[in-house]
């Protein structure tokens, strides 16, 4: 599989534009020829121009996601929709139940909005998963999980014996006219089958990337080869991030695996140095404009 960032909260180069947010290009092998899909939309519409950049049309897409509901991934939807709206074949844009809901940091009484913009659920191309409207021609043979193309399956994770990342005490949403600890209920991952192997991709991964890598290891009965994916270990926003002892032992339970990994936005370069000291080649900081063959 071939990742490139069209967008990331650093890069190296002048020529790309970088933003608090992700996007990310996917192109999986497949024997007909490659099944390209747009994996979150950044902020705004800055990752248009990086995809511009180099050289990636994402007219091509055959399907978007949507990782979760927060602007810094889904911020660039609209100027999707727009761009793509005259293709042969727009791609159908993949979300969660509950994507579309008014999410917020900060306290009760004191935050900010860092939702979508809820208007888009109301485009024929939005396609909500999730127990109460999955649509039926979906293939769901594990509890929360959508095969959406061969080899290519969106998953919620509900079972989480590992701690969330401590940066989503701040995290809200509205419910009831109130707001609760946000459960991510909106948050899905995509596991990629190409060939033997098996590929994990995750935005966030607020609701643990550890309770995600085992949601991923039991839908396809094997250890993973890759997980590409945020950690979610700093939360620019409050300044704050996990501890560095904590983030040690995440380092120590990655590193019992025979996985490689990519990462990028929210695990932070102070954290992802402290993983690079227990994995060493075993992980890699994906930048804004890189490209990488998994």
């Amino acid at each position: 599989m071939k990742v490139s960032v069209l967008l990331e909260n650093v890069t190296p180069s002048s020529r790309f534009v970088a933003r608090h947010g992700l996007s990310l290009f996917l192109e999986v092998e497949r024997s007909a020829g490659p099944f390209r899909m747009l994996f979150d939309f950044g902020p705004d519409e800055s990752f248009l121009a990086n995809a511009h950049t180099l050289g990636i049309d994402v007219s091509t897409a055959d399907v978007a996601v949507l990782s979760h509901g927060h602007y810094d991934h889904g911020g660039g939807l609209r100027a999707f929709l727009d761009a793509t709206v005259s293709s042969p074949q727009p791609a159908p844009v993949y979300v969660r139940e509950h994507a579309f809901e008014h999410h917020v940091s900060g306290t009760p009484v004191r935050h900010h909005s860092i939702g979508v913009d809820p208007a888009l659920a109301a485009s024929s191309r939005v396609v909500v998963l999730g127990e109460k409207s999955a649509p039926d021609r979906l293939d769901a043979p594990d509890k929360g999980a959508y095969e959406i193309a061969p080899g290519l399956a969106l998953f919620a994770c509900t079972d989480r014996p590992h701690p969330a990342p401590v940066s989503n005490r701040r995290l809200l949403t509205e419910r009831g006219g109130s707001f609760e600890r946000d459960a991510f209920l909106h948050e899905q991952s995509l596991l990629v089958a190409e060939g033997a192997r098996h590929i994990l991709v995750s935005g966030c991964s607020h609701v643990g990337i550890l309770n995600i890598i085992e949601r991923a290891e039991k839908l396809c009965g094997a250890p993973l080869d890759a997980v590409v994916a945020g950690f979610h270990l700093v939360s620019p926003s409050a300044g704050t991030g996990e501890a560095a002892e904590a983030t040690r032992a995440l380092a120590r339970s990655l590193a019992h695996r025979p996985t490689r990994y990519y990462t990028f936005h929210c695990t932070g370069i102070d954290a992802y140095s402290l993983l690079r000291d227990e994995l060493g080649e075993r992980i890699r900081y994906l930048s804004c404009g890189t490209q990488a063959e998994i």
